[in-house]
């Protein structure tokens, strides 16, 4: 486990798993999080597997929280796609921006802020939250 900024903050106790952390999202995201007093424990999936890697994060973020729950642990998972600045677009930005129905690509500092929303809510479990700009209809 990594602890990038020692904080006394609301997040203290606190623990983020950050998958793809060698690009821009990731690297926003540990910083903001371990900035507001959580530990985080970085890990990079590239390569092939990458879709099955997050199917399976799905998956465990799902057993985990069922299993925990009872002790008062949560377990929550955010799925972004389409973030800029990241390094991870799949295609040119301007093209992917008008096919976003929110008509612009997402931020780093957004995805952060939803994770922090959620570290802070001890009730919220069980939850994989698409941070897409509505590109992908459930």
């Amino acid at each position: 486990m990594t602890r990038l900024v020692e904080t006394d903050s609301t997040l203290s106790g606190r623990v983020s798993l950050i998958t793809g952390a060698s690009g821009g999202i990731g690297q926003a995201l540990a910083r903001r999080l371990a900035g507001e007093g959580a530990a985080v424990a970085l890990g990079g999936v590239v390569g092939p597997h990458y879709a099955a890697s997050k199917a399976g994060l799905h998956g465990l973020t799902h057993f985990l929280a069922a299993r925990l729950a009872p002790s008062g642990v949560t377990v929550n998972a955010l799925a972004p796609a389409l973030v800029a600045e990241t390094g991870m677009l799949p295609g040119d930005p301007r093209q992917l921006r008008e096919q976003v129905p929110v008509g612009r690509l997402g931020r780093p500092a957004e995805v952060a802020d939803l994770a922090v929303a959620i570290l802070r809510n001890p009730y919220l479990t069980n939850q994989v939250i698409s941070v897409d700009g509505g590109i992908y209809p459930r």
